[in-house]
């Protein structure tokens, strides 16, 4: 029978050790996480993008051309200076002018050319020494303020706007008084005629005549407060044409009436009240019976609801002048 080797028996004296392998654990494997799905581009996008990326040097071209053309156009329009016989020979600088009127000067803003517009009746001699700068003045030495109070002074002269177009012109635009009227009154003894504007003020500093000869239906005023009353009456015949086409003059009595004298010197006294009815039944009259053309001395209206008409007496033609000077109407 074969023998069992038997084990060796346990040395129990000491610490025991048992060489015991860890316990292999199995390997499990982690569930991936999907790939994200990748954003493809369309051939839209990529065709704009294809070309912003070409257009990308053209617009830096067009950047750069546009910078130098503004610089050269910003060169060419600074004021030139002229050729000087010495380069080194500095600009005078004008008596009275600011420091900075001069430094200005200097680089070339002086006044070249003075414009006006507007000014059709200012006589061209007292605006200019009203306006008061002459060219080669510096662009800023003057005040325009002051420039336009001395415009605004002379008397055909309503309103002024001043102002500078730099490097060197002066543009002043007038807007003058319309005339109205000729106003006869007297000067030393002798009579006077000015223009009257619409307010009833004197237009100082124009010539009437010339006035009338540029605008002939201007009315001949006479009478202390007849510029006053002017407007009032224009206005009224201006509703009757056919009366207003025949009054050559009006004369203003005793501050309380009107005298209308016609262009063939019949002479229309016009009531103190209501004096516009009385130019409408004048301008009826005209309608139905001619009569301002008729060869009469007077037409009274003075009287409400009666019309009192003298002829000229025989001896007295109606072209014929009359002895004595102007006679007064009352």
């Amino acid at each position: 029978m074969p023998r069992v080797a038997t084990p060796p028996p346990l040395d129990t004296s000491g610490p025991v050790r048992l060489d015991m392998a860890a316990p292999v654990r199995p390997r499990t494997s982690r569930p991936r996480k999907p790939a994200p799905p990748q954003d493809r581009l369309t051939q839209r996008k990529l065709f704009l993008r294809r070309v912003k990326r070409s257009l990308k040097p053209g617009l830096w071209f067009l950047a750069l051309a546009s910078v130098f053309i503004v610089g050269y156009e910003l060169v060419r329009s600074l004021p030139s200076a002229a050729p000087a016989p010495q380069a080194a020979t500095p600009v005078a600088a004008a008596p009275g002018a600011s420091p900075l009127a001069n430094f200005t000067a200097a680089l070339g803003l002086r006044i070249s050319r003075v414009e006006i517009n507007g000014a059709h009746t200012t006589d061209p001699a007292m605006l200019q020494q009203a306006i008061g700068v002459q060219a080669g003045e510096p662009s800023f030495g003057f005040s325009l303020q002051a420039v336009r109070q001395r415009v605004e002074a002379l008397g055909p002269v309503q309103s002024a706007v001043v102002a500078r177009e730099l490097p060197g012109t002066l543009v002043v635009n007038i807007t003058e008084r319309d005339a109205y009227a000729i106003w006869q009154t007297m000067s030393n003894g002798q009579p006077k005629f000015v223009l009257i504007d619409k307010q009833g003020n004197v237009i100082a500093n124009q010539d009437a005549a010339e006035a009338k000869r540029r605008e002939p239906s201007l009315l001949l005023l006479s009478g202390e407060d007849a510029p006053a009353n002017a407007y009032a009456l224009i206005t009224e015949l201006q509703t009757v044409p056919d009366v207003l086409s025949h009054v050559a003059a009006a004369q203003r009595v005793d501050g309380l009436r009107w005298n209308l004298i016609l262009k063939n010197q019949t002479v229309v006294k016009l009531p103190e009240q209501n004096e516009s009815d009385a130019i409408g039944q004048l301008g009826a009259l005209q309608a139905k019976l001619q009569l301002l053309d008729r060869p009469v001395e007077v037409i009274d209206l003075r009287q409400a609801g009666r019309l009192v008409i003298r002829p000229y007496p025989p001896a007295t033609p109606p072209d014929a002048p009359k002895q004595g000077g102007t006679k007064k109407h009352e």
